[in-house]
């Protein structure tokens, strides 16, 4: 009989314990219902308050006082809300008996209120009031230390299930600070000292003062979640000195931070809650606001722990059973909320859950710009030049739009801020029927008809306030492409080239464009596209006169056809987001449509037994 080895090439493993998916890792949950930052918050991994906080940025305008309960799977909206809504509010406690504690409602205050599992009561408040505060410990025995006045401040109270008494102050006032532990083994780090400075000091409270740790965060940031113990802690997320909110965690053994995995979504502002090897990350800034849960579990509880490979084959010792391992990927697509304005020849930036579509055509050019939220689409200021066949580029708070037909053809470019569009230097070719891909900052646009019957292949690149020609030239001069990536790793795949509808890809490097020899498997102009250089994804289009719904991925080398496909058949559609997580929207099918899709891919790795019949 052959055995196993000479089949496969090695041999199967002998274990004591199955492997594990990492040695730390976070896994995404189930969003919030109402996504949020600067939010109160306590509880464990499985069972988490979170109240208070605000939708919008600025933050003013969307204080809430919504209060969720999250089960370790979904989050449950409670009827009843926080007496006073406010956000910069902190929190401490469990589920089922939680503690919040100043904010701004948005003037200043120390409000205090105690949360049974059902409704909140208040309380007495806090003796300095304050916002932006931290807050650890329990109902019956919480702690809350600095903060902003205005003016930051020190100031540490200690309470007892009934009323606040002042402790001594903090080593170093600053605010946003992290915080963990409980009211007589205390633990703050990070935060802002004052503008520009941001710390990666750390302090410890003994239950009557402040002592300062030797060790510090790798890395400074204000506005970090945090989880754990004095000994044992977790810090995640924040904004880095640039202002640029990171993903980066680190855990604390009471000593020194040890950098761990990174979160998968990258915010400040965010809550936090549970112990070291089993925290829970949820809502936050990105911006904008985000309801995005994580779930952070080591899973290093011994020596020598093995770490799961797919295709891993092994014999678990203590159960007798032969086990490998498996993953399966499902794509869908799902039908959202439509557009305002439905129209065609749109731009698009942003991502799934922070969508941006802007300019376009439905009886004439159009100057609408609608932000989408994961649910559905507000309307905003408009473009000062209505415009379609435009490119466009960023985020949703800070996106580009170039170029375009209003007609004639115009080289008018525009940034917007999350708000109102502004008017930037124009582009130094005039075009329409562009792509274009990267940053409000660093921006690209290439390819294009600057008239009847003519094609471009000339590139440009965006500074933040003009344009330059970039030596490299697409290969295949086309119309009416798609692209993803950014301006120093760019993806330019399909469109028209005057002879033919084309399947060419290439790939940009900040310099030169590359052809690949694999193209798309299907030839498609006027799609929908999103991601990045090495994960792309292509949706929609036509190749006349069939209007297509076909999704295919791209890896970095080649396409593969998705199993899923849009709802909705179209062309001269607008795409944002990832491989992962993309969005569709508006178009032509024929006849101008405002049809939203999002397209999600779901990993599961598993474990599997072998059994014998």
């Amino acid at each position: 009989m052959a055995e196993y080895k000479g089949i496969k090439g090695f041999k199967v493993q002998y274990l004591d314990q199955d492997p594990v998916p990492a040695v730390t890792a976070w896994a995404s949950s189930g969003n919030m219902n109402s996504g949020r930052y600067f939010l109160a918050s306590g509880g464990t991994q499985t069972a988490t308050l979170a109240a208070g906080g605000t939708t919008s940025t600025p933050a003013g305008p969307g204080l809430t006082g919504v209060t969720e309960e999250y089960n370790g799977a979904t989050w449950a909206s409670n009827p009843t809300g926080l007496n006073t809504a406010r956000y910069g509010v902190a929190g401490a406690g469990i589920q089922t008996a939680g503690l919040a504690f100043g904010g701004t409602t948005p003037a200043v205050t120390g409000a205090t209120e105690e949360y049974d599992g059902s409704t909140w009561t208040n309380s007495n408040a806090l003796i300095t009031a304050r916002r932006y505060l931290t807050g650890i410990g329990t109902q019956t025995a919480g702690l809350a230390f600095a903060g902003d006045l205005p003016g930051l401040t020190t100031a540490t109270e200690e309470y007892d299930g009934n009323s606040w008494t002042s402790s001594n102050p903090m080593i170093t006032a600053r605010v946003y600070i992290g915080g963990a532990g409980i009211q007589t083994a205390g633990l703050a780090f990070g935060g802002e000292t004052g503008p520009p400075a941001f710390s990666t000091a750390t302090e410890e409270y003994d239950g009557t003062s402040w002592t300062t740790s030797p060790g510090s965060l790798s890395n400074a940031r204000r506005g970090p979640g945090g989880a754990g113990t004095q000994t044992a802690a977790l810090a995640f997320g924040g904004q880095d000195p640039s202002f640029t909110p990171i993903a980066d965690a680190e855990s604390y053994d009471g000593a020194t931070w040890t950098t761990v995995n990174s979160l998968g979504t990258a915010r400040w502002a965010v809550g936090g809650s549970g112990i070291q090897t089993a925290a829970l990350a949820f809502g936050g800034n990105v911006p904008p606001s985000t309801g995005a849960t994580e779930e952070y579990t080591d899973y290093s509880p011994y020596a020598g722990q093995t770490v799961q490979n797919i295709g891993q084959v092994w014999y678990n010792g203590t159960t007798k059973a032969l086990k490998y391992t498996n993953e399966t990927f499902t794509d869908s697509w799902a039908t959202s909320n439509s557009m305002n304005t439905a129209r065609r020849y749109l731009a698009g930036a942003g991502t799934q859950t922070a969508g941006l579509a802007f300019g376009g055509y439905d009886t004439a050019q159009s100057g609408a710009t609608e932000e989408y939220d994961g649910n559905s689409w507000t309307n905003s200021n408009s473009l000062n030049t209505a415009r379609y066949t435009l490119g466009g580029a960023g985020i949703q708070t800070a996106a580009l739009a170039f170029s375009g037909f209003t007609p004639p053809v115009v080289g008018s470019t525009e940034e917007y801020d999350g708000n109102s569009w502004t008017n930037s230097n124009n582009m130094i070719t005039a075009r329409g029927y562009l792509t274009g891909l990267g940053t409000q900052t660093a921006g690209l646009a290439f390819g294009g008809t600057d008239g009847p019957g003519s094609l471009l292949s000339a590139t440009e690149e965006y500074d933040g306030n003009s344009w330059a020609t970039s030596p490299g030239s697409l290969n295949t001069a086309r119309r009416d492409a798609a692209g993803c990536g950014t301006q120093t790793a760019g993806l330019a795949f399909g469109g028209d080239d005057n002879t033919s509808i084309t399947t060419v890809t290439e790939e940009y490097n900040g310099a030169t464009w590359t052809s690949n020899p694999t193209g798309l498997n299907t030839a498609r102009k006027n799609l929908g596209a999103a991601g990045i250089q090495t994960a792309a994804l292509a949706f929609g289009g036509q190749n006349p006169p069939t209007f297509l719904s076909a999704t295919e991925l791209y890896d970095g080398t080649t396409w593969t056809s998705s199993p899923a496909s849009l709802a909705t058949a179209r062309n001269q559609l607008g795409g944002a987001g990832t491989q992962p997580s993309a969005l569709a929207f508006g178009g032509n099918t024929p006849g101008i449509t405002g049809a939203t899709e999002e397209f999600t891919i779901t990993g599961t790795a598993g474990i599997k037994t072998v059994t014998v019949s």
